[in-house]
């Protein structure tokens, strides 16, 4: 027969805990119940009887609270040696940029690129903030134009 695994044994002494049985009632009812002195001699299927038995008396299986997943690292917070690559979120917000802006050559935002970041292309996380401001400030800046041109307010 299978004897109880670790995980079970963790999960009475919890339920235990959590139900408020003192150490006395515990073993009278561990050898009532099936004739062990310790949850460690129970067989696999005792355990889990036990466990059912006090979800019965109160107790509730909560998961584990787990942490949030970490959000991508600050450049500045990161050792010298460390770089962050530039996510796809940034690569497919900066393809969308692009093409709103009104670029007066075919090739006006390889241009922008190159003169504005001194690169030919994207890699870093903090290469594409600053390509995404840069846009951002160009598309506001050709809507102010417009206005001008307009005559709006």
């Amino acid at each position: 027969m299978k004897t109880s695994d670790r995980k079970q044994i963790q999960l009475i002494h919890v339920a235990r805990t959590r139900i408020g049985m003192n150490d006395d009632d515990y073993r009278l009812m561990l050898q009532g119940r099936y004739g062990k002195g310790s949850s460690k001699d129970l067989t696999y299927g005792q355990a889990h009887d036990l466990i059912e038995f006090f979800k019965t008396l109160g107790f509730k299986l909560e998961p584990k609270r787990r942490e949030r997943t970490a959000k991508r690292p600050v450049a500045g917070k990161l050792p010298g040696n460390v770089v962050v690559l530039a996510s796809h979120e940034q690569l497919n917000l900066i393809e969308i940029l692009k093409e709103r802006v009104a670029w007066r050559f075919s090739d006006g935002y390889e241009r922008w690129l190159s003169k504005f970041l001194k690169t030919s292309s994207i890699r870093t996380e903090s290469e594409a903030r600053k390509v995404i401001e840069g846009l951002k400030g160009l598309l506001r800046n050709q809507e102010k134009a417009k206005k001008n041109i307009t005559g709006e307010n």
